[in-house]
Parts: C-alpha cells; sequence; structure tokens
C-alpha cells in the first residue's frame, strides 16, 4: 500500500478545484465508503468511515477505528486518509484530530481537508463522442462573439471541438479564458468555465469553408457536471471496446 500512497500524495493527482474536491469528500460521506487511516510512516492501516462533511466549521467527522497499541489520537502528527470513489483511488491528509461526541457517540473530528488527491484512470482518456450525443456546443467569450462549435472528443478534464475558422479580427488563441462553455450531453445541459489549450491547423471542407480545432479543458467545473461527465465517457469507452459505435 505504501507505493500507492506515495504515487498517490503527488501534485499531480491533486485536485486543483475546490468545489470538486469538497464533491468527493461529500459523495465519500453520502455512500459510507470505507476510509483507511495510515499511521506509522503507512504501515499500518486503521479502519473507519467519513460521518460528516461540514463546510461551516471548517471540520471532518469519522468514526474512531478500533483500539490500537501505540496510537493515541490526541493532538498526533497528520494521518493519512485512503478511500474509494467509484472505483478510483482517493486521498487526504487528517490534520488536529481530536475526539468529540457527535449525535451521541464518540467519534473523531479533523480540519477540513485542504487538499484531496485523486488516481487518475482510463476516464481521463478522450473517446470521440457518438453520434447525437453531444449538441449545442456553445462557447462563450470575454470581449467577443459567442461561438457555435462541434464535439469532437470528450474526457473528464476536456474536449475537443471545431468551430467556424473565419474569426476575424476576434482570433483565438491559446490561453484564453471563456467564461462558460455550453453543450447538451444526451438531453442534459451542461456549462462550466473552460480553457483553450491548444488550437489547430484549419481543416478545410468540401464547400470551401474551413473548421478550426480548439483542445478545451474543463476550468472550476462542479461536481455534477463531472459526474455526468465522467458517466458518459465510462460508457463510450466500455462501447468502443466491444464493439458498439
Amino acid at each position: 500500500m505504501k507505493p500507492l500512497i506515495e504515487t498517490l500524495f503527488s501534485d499531480q493527482h491533486r485536485l486543483t478545484a475546490r468545489r470538486r474536491a469538497l464533491g468527493v469528500l461529500h459523495d465519500l460521506c453520502k455512500r459510507h465508503e470505507r476510509l483507511g487511516l495510515y499511521v506509522d510512516g503507512a504501515l499500518r492501516e486503521l479502519p473507519s468511515i467519513l460521518l460528516e462533511v461540514d463546510e461551516q466549521e471548517q471540520r471532518l467527522v469519522f468514526d474512531i477505528p478500533p483500539p490500537v497499541e501505540g496510537v493515541a489520537w490526541d493532538q498526533r502528527e497528520p494521518v493519512l486518509a485512503l478511500a474509494r470513489h467509484q472505483g478510483v483511488h482517493v486521498g487526504f491528509v487528517l490534520e488536529d484530530i481530536a475526539p468529540l461526541e457527535w449525535n451521541g457517540a464518540r467519534a473523531l473530528r479533523a480540519g477540513l481537508a485542504q487538499q484531496v488527491y485523486y488516481l487518475q484512470r482510463r476516464q481521463y482518456f478522450r473517446v470521440p463522442v457518438g453520434g447525437g450525443d453531444v449538441h449545442s456546443v456553445v462557447l462563450v467569450r470575454q470581449g467577443a462573439p459567442a461561438l457555435s462549435g462541434r464535439c469532437h472528443d470528450l474526457s473528464a478534464g476536456g474536449m475537443r471541438v471545431l468551430v467556424p475558422a473565419d474569426q476575424g479580427r476576434f482570433a483565438l488563441r491559446a490561453g484564453e479564458l471563456l467564461p462558460e462553455l455550453r453543450f447538451e450531453l444526451r438531453g442534459v445541459v451542461l456549462q462550466t468555465e473552460a480553457r483553450i489549450r491548444h488550437v489547430g491547423e484549419p481543416l478545410a471542407l468540401p464547400d470551401g469553408k474551413s473548421l478550426l480545432p480548439l483542445g478545451l479543458e474543463f476550468v472550476d467545473k462542479s461536481f455534477a457536471f463531472d459526474q455526468a461527465v465522467v458517466r458518459y465517457v465510462q460508457q463510450r469507452d466500455r462501447d468502443l471496446l466491444s464493439g458498439r459505435k
């Protein structure tokens, strides 16, 4: 388990969107997922469960693990917590741990985790979208007219979209922040901020027009947005692997 923890708790797996991180914690609590607490340099795992995520009080409440020799919870060093969220390893650090009474029983509290780490898996690969799955892609820009485009492929982290190549004096550039990216995914309207990460070479069409490929990264996406896209990518990936188009 120690190699997994050393891999998971790294910047490349840190969730940068605070709303997304809190959404994962709330979901772990709601689903009563098993929580492994690692002490002694990750040599021992103590079983627990997340009981409450209190954003107002800035605290987490979790079940007291069975008594273990040499482990005292008052004012001890930070503890690593590991769980699985939809089959993916998730980790965070518990600090300022102390006992408390919770709903008439003894429990432990810790400060609200400032960082949540999420081990990426296949769902973060891009998949080509199915015909009719994604409609009405709109890119809202700052100081320039909005654009309509067509989604080519999709992942939990972004999408590639094709837009008209003729932008006049409002040329699209890598790094541009889009205050709103809006599209319909299998009948559900989704929206988030996005950033242009890549602008490709124009693609010529038979009618003489051309399309510009854009690589977009989703920015500060909500938990509901993320879950909708992840579910689609997972299902689409399974369909493609099984030969269904």
